[in-house]
């Protein structure tokens, strides 16, 4: 190979007989670039560190020290945990999200594809069965197929293509079922399957009803066959304490069952929480999520392997008070080990697990959906989970090693910069900008040509039409229900500010559209309403703003990483908000709206009818007087 070539190659365990099957060597020379792995997955782990080398490298020259290094993770288990049950995501969000942690070398996702809210005993919560259930697979076979979710459910074809995406990034994906107790997805449809008691919560399936445990062997006997991995979740977690001998028998039916089917069984940590004298076997894998379920020390002295999950330092659940809205960086790389399982008492040995303790696999984190899809959009929980892939990442590949040499302080902005430049995803939603202005239209040119220094020009389509508009405002954009100008940008996530002057002809058809994107849209009417909302994932969030018929406004809205703020004629009008009905809850928390941008009206045949002008997007957040000075920029009119 020549000077300018990468080499891939195997067979470092013959230079390196110490190196793990995950291990690579890498050799940066005048002659080239050889990586040079044990196993192909450490070949491309080994590519993971050279991209990361070149991100960060000098920017004039994209110079790469030379020299040779060698490196393997220190836990063969670096696992990302995701409900995406309680929350439909999309294949190509997963797929994303694949690619995240691969870029950071973990080697598990583990992906939890049945749940419902929380919900209370029955004799509290009559409506229990009206509850929202997702179930994310669906099959073909009617015996199965109506427990799939209607509004996100993938079927074989999309596990086989997302397990294949997964495998070239050096991935393995544990499915889960979870059973007997977050089941709502099988109880709304047998009711009968429920414990009858008014004191047992309506997802918790009655193990003392002979249909059930077929019935549950019957889905994995359907499903099992969709995926590639060894290992089966069956999630066993937080059912009813009185049936604790019921449950422990009834896991270890399914061990046995799924043995016959050439896997073995992970759960969730529960012993404690499912008192009885029937022995859970020890071949089962624990995740462990929480002290007052599960006994680390106690797991491993039985001999039972575990993952390190610990809730609430590795828990990521969006707009939740009892555990980390965003991660807490700065601890997780001060504190935080796959060993350590209480943060605060790290030398308790009786509450820890040693650091070279033979049946620890690994661990890593887990993003759990409580508050189901409105509490958080598809943006927001990327930003989330990336804030906290990176420093997990570290600490499961690297353990304590690198705190010693590379402080937080000077460890934070080197991953702040591969966090923003990770190949393949989009969900950051962060074009690049040449100045503060993203997008400038003015349409004084007879067109949408963009202001700014980036170039992003606007095409009109449909009979959208520049127009003399008069009352100050010079030209301006005319749309009906089937015009919209497209423009070259997606969308934007916080920081930003967006912004447009809007002269409705007349009452507007329900749901007609101001902006929109494959993350949402701005309505200026909603099904019930002619109030200003905004979708996002497809929910809805009004703001109680009217745009009058027939007379000039000025709408815009900025987002600053805590709050979405709407300003109506210069004003700060209202603010998105998300109201969690949750019976724990019961306030509001406010959203960070990814701005759609794609289009002005829709390209879908339901676009606002009037005049547009002066539309503009910011790669950073604004406030009302600003506001003001931006819309007069763009016309020589008062609202």
């Amino acid at each position: 190979y020549g000077k300018n070539d990468i080499f891939l190659t195997l067979g470092a365990e013959k230079k390196d007989p110490k190196l793990n099957h995950e291990g690579y060597l890498l050799d940066i020379s005048n002659k080239g670039i050889t990586v040079q792995g044990v196993t192909s997955r450490g070949s491309f782990w080994g590519t993971r560190s050279l991209l990361q080398m070149l991100i960060l490298a000098d920017e004039d020259g994209y110079a790469l020290p030379q020299g040779h290094a060698r490196d393997y993770p220190n836990y063969n288990e670096r696992l990302f945990m995701q409900d995406i049950a309680r929350k439909p995501i999309p294949m190509s969000d997963l797929e994303e999200y694949a690619t995240l942690t691969s870029f950071y070398k973990y080697n598990t996702l583990l992906q939890h594809y049945n749940d419902n809210p929380a919900v209370q005993v029955k004799g509290v919560m009559k409506d229990w069965q009206e509850k929202y259930a997702g179930f994310r697979l669906r099959s073909d076979n009617p015996e199965y197929s109506m427990y799939a979710s209607n509004d996100t459910a993938y079927t074989k074809q999309d596990m086989r293509q997302f397990q294949d995406f997964v495998k070239a990034r050096g991935l393995d994906l544990i499915p889960e079922i979870d059973a007997p107790a977050h089941s709502l997805c099988f109880t709304k449809f047998h009711p009968e399957w429920s414990i009858n008691s008014d004191t047992a919560r309506g997802d918790w399936l009655d193990l003392g009803n002979p249909a059930v445990e077929p019935f549950l062997k019957g889905v994995w006997t359907e499903f099992v066959d969709w995926f590639d991995s060894s290992q089966i979740s069956i999630g066993a977690d937080e059912y009813d304490p009185t049936k604790g001998d019921l449950a422990r028998t009834f896991i270890n039916s399914m061990h046995d069952f799924l043995a016959g089917l050439n896997r073995t069984t992970r759960m969730w940590g529960s012993e404690v929480r499912l008192p009885g004298t029937v022995e859970i076997d020890s071949d089962i894998v624990t995740t462990y999520w929480d002290a007052s379920y599960s006994n680390a020390n106690a797991l491993v002295a039985r001999g039972q392997k575990v993952s390190n999950l610990n809730a609430p330092d590795a828990y990521l659940v969006p707009r939740t008070y009892a555990y980390e809205d965003f991660i807490d960086s700065r601890k997780i790389y001060n504190l935080w080990e796959p060993w350590v399982f209480d943060i605060l008492d790290k030398t308790n040995t009786s509450r820890n697990l040693r650091p070279d303790e033979p049946l620890l696999t690994g661990g890593g984190f887990a993003n759990w959906n409580d508050f189901l899809s409105e509490s958080v959009t598809r943006v927001e929980l990327y930003d989330r989970v990336s804030k906290a892939a990176d420093v997990f990442g570290e600490k499961l590949w690297a353990g304590a090693k690198n705190i010693d040499q590379v402080s937080y302080d000077k460890w934070a902005p080197l991953a702040k910069k591969l966090r923003e430049n990770i190949p393949g995803i989009t969900l950051r939603r962060r074009p690049a900008s040449k100045g503060q202005y993203l997008i400038s239209y003015d349409f004084e040119d007879g067109a949408a040509a963009d202001g700014s220094d980036n170039a992003n020009n606007g095409e009109l389509h449909n009979g959208a039409t520049v127009v003399e508009a008069g009352e100050g405002h010079g030209r301006a954009v005319k749309m009906t229900a089937d015009s919209y100008i497209s423009t070259p940008i997606e969308g934007i996530a916080y920081p930003y500010a967006v912004g447009m002057w809007v002269k409705p002809s007349g009452a507007q058809q329900a749901k007609a559209v101001l902006l929109e994107s494959g993350d949402g849209r701005v309505l200026v009417s909603n099904s019930t309403s002619p109030t200003v909302t905004f979708v996002q994932d497809d929910n809805e969030y009004n703001t109680q703003i009217i745009l009058p018929a027939d007379q000039w406004s000025h709408l815009a809205f900025s987002a600053d990483g805590t709050t979405t703020r709407v300003f109506y004629n210069f004003k700060h009008a209202a603010s998105v908000n998300y109201y969690n009905p949750r019976w724990d809850v019961l306030q509001n928390s406010t959203m960070q709206v990814t701005a759609p941008l794609r289009t002005i009206g829709s390209a879908n045949g339901n676009s606002f009818s009037g005049l547009v002008d002066g539309f503009f997007a910011m790669d950073r957040a604004s406030y009302a007087g600003e506001m003001a000075f931006i819309g007069k920029h763009y016309a020589n009119a008062l609202p």
